[in-house]
């Protein structure tokens, strides 16, 4: 009887193992997706949103008068802005891949004798980008070389005016071939420059230093810290399952198994990481850049203005790096070292936020302070120049905040910035 029971008992789960084989061998899941960036809960963001055409401007604009005098216009000074939405309202079609050494112009006569107006981008933009904020009709050169100049000059009198784009490859540019401009458009151009703080150059119109005397403010501010609860909350799906580590150099690590950010309090440095699964195909820059600019939107916004300072030298296969300048009323601020106050680095690939990096520092800009400030200017600028070491690797000289961060505020001292060939910055104070 009982060797009955066990036949049957054994029979039985069997049947039962052979049935759940069945069932799980012929059973189809739903189908799940990834949580994809765009379908994060959207959290409340820790600054304001911008558009990219908010933080597409040129870093300065020369308007040359002839008579060898010329005016030196940064972001938002009125005329800067006056000046700039009027070009933005004329257009360039058609351009003629050239060589600048060939083109037949006499540069330092253009520069010296005759009016006209010099966009300046210092790093350079692409055709495709800067399409978003000039009117760059037709088809676009091929190569989407990186802009650093645009030209637009008259001999007067009613002779043609020739509009010149240079790229960041040494006497490669392009003429237009159809620029939307009349030599009365040229001259009513130069009436934005500013007669009473006039600029000369030295050097064949690489830099130009004031003549007079530069009154710039300097500021103090207080401000806060970026914490780790509201990064949590910013960048993560859910933050209630964020595990923690720290590390021996006493930075903090916080990740929720895909994601994670690192935090420097020393530095007062914030690194997030998203790792993406190399992608074998082509990207566009604009794409990956207005991507970037959408995941800050939603997900920590922007503490200030930023505008576009660097893209990818040339279109990549699946990872482009950009940099965003922070500015404080019409100058960048710029520190020597990579983590600094003052900008965010960022890579994307194929749309997904890969990484990006920035200060912790949130001024209170309700607590600022202003005081009046003079940076020395020309003999006095020359002078302290001709014995600077790095003299020949100098690419720029322009004005800027470099950041003082103390324990409990943050000052803005105005100063002269320069670029270095190797991309570095130092003062000349």
């Amino acid at each position: 009887m009982i060797e009955s029971l066990k036949s049957i008992l054994l029979v039985v789960l069997i049947g039962t193992s052979l049935y759940q084989s069945f069932y799980l061998a012929s059973y189809t899941p739903p189908k799940i997706e990834p949580i994809q960036q765009s379908n994060y809960v959207q959290t409340e963001t820790l600054g304001k949103q911008l558009e990219l055409h908010d933080m597409l401007l040129p870093d300065q604009i020369i308007v040359h008068l002839g008579n060898q005098q010329h005016s030196v216009l940064y972001p938002t000074n009125y005329y800067y802005t006056r000046l700039l939405d009027n070009i933005k309202q004329r257009s360039f079609k058609g351009f003629r891949k050239t060589s600048m050494y060939l083109v037949n112009v006499n540069w330092e006569e253009v520069r010296t004798k005759q009016q006209g107006v010099e966009i300046r981008f210092r790093d350079g933009i692409p055709f495709t980008i800067l399409q978003q904020l000039l009117r760059i009709e037709g088809e676009l050169p091929i190569d989407n070389d990186k802009i650093t100049r645009i030209w637009i000059y008259s001999k007067g009198n009613n002779e043609d005016v020739r509009a010149f784009f240079f790229t960041d490859s040494p006497g490669v540019g392009y003429e237009v071939i159809g620029a939307d401009f009349t030599s009365k458009d040229v001259e009513n151009f130069a009436a934005f420059g500013d007669l009473t703080n006039l600029y000369k150059t030295t050097n064949s119109g690489e830099y130009y230093l004031p003549i007079k005397p530069l009154r710039l403010p300097n500021y103090i501010f207080s401000y806060s810290l970026l914490t780790a609860d509201q990064l949590k909350q910013s960048l993560f799906v859910d933050p209630g399952i964020t595990r923690y580590l720290k590390e021996r150099d006493g930075s903090e690590i916080y990740t929720d198994s895909k994601r994670g950010f690192q935090l420097n309090r020393d530095l007062r440095w914030v690194t997030y990481s998203d790792p993406v699964a190399p992608v074998e195909s082509k990207t566009e820059v604009l794409d990956d850049l207005q991507a970037g600019i959408k995941f800050i939107n939603q997900h920590i916004g922007w503490d200030g203005k930023y505008m576009v300072s660097r893209t990818p030298q040339k279109q990549l296969i699946d990872n482009h790096s950009f940099t965003f300048r922070q500015y404080y009323e019409s100058l960048p601020i710029i520190t020597p070292q990579a983590e600094g106050y003052g900008s965010m680095k960022m890579q994307v690939q194929k749309g997904i936020i890969s990484g990006f990096e920035r200060s912790m520092i949130i001024p209170d800009l309700k607590t600022v302070q202003r005081r009046d400030f003079e940076i020395m200017s020309g003999d006095a600028l020359e002078e302290r120049l001709q014995y600077y070491q790095k003299r020949s690797s100098i690419v720029s000289i322009f004005p800027a905040y470099r950041p003082v961060v103390a324990d409990k505020t943050l000052v803005l001292t105005a100063t002269w910035a320069v670029e270095l060939r190797d991309g570095t910055y130092d003062f000349i104070e």
